[in-house]
């Protein structure tokens, strides 16, 4: 049982900081992706509203994926598992939850780093 709940702690961290992510980028970001998928409206200047927020909710992002993190990738004392007797299992379920992690630090960190980076372009 506390295998079980280890491996599923760091989900909300993780959506967490996925949230926190594209809230932060809400002024900048958000509306260039919704223009690129056809969506329009005069709703979108809107957003602008949350560029205030932006600094609080990238440290957010960075907080949660820090604990997701430290939750996912601190050594393990050593008890008994609910794995299959060779550990195949928890060694599947632990590199499929580290590559969850990363793909989620990849996308975070591309909203958080995209206004940082835009005023380069123009």
């Amino acid at each position: 049982m506390h295998s079980a709940t280890n491996r599923t702690s760091s989900a909300p961290a993780l959506t967490l900081a996925g949230v926190a992510a594209l809230l932060a980028s809400a002024c900048c970001v958000v509306p260039l992706l919704l223009a690129l998928v056809g969506i329009s409206g005069a709703w979108i200047s809107r957003l602008h509203a949350l560029q205030p927020y932006s600094k609080g909710l990238m440290v957010l992002a960075i907080a949660a994926l820090g604990y997701a993190g430290w939750h996912i990738f601190r050594p393990r004392p050593a008890i008994v598992n609910l794995c299959d007797a060779d550990g195949a299992a928890c060694y599947a379920t632990r590199g499929t939850v580290r590559r969850w992690f990363w793909l989620v630090v990849v996308l975070t960190l591309i909203p958080l780093l995209a206004p940082l980076i835009a005023p380069w372009f123009y």
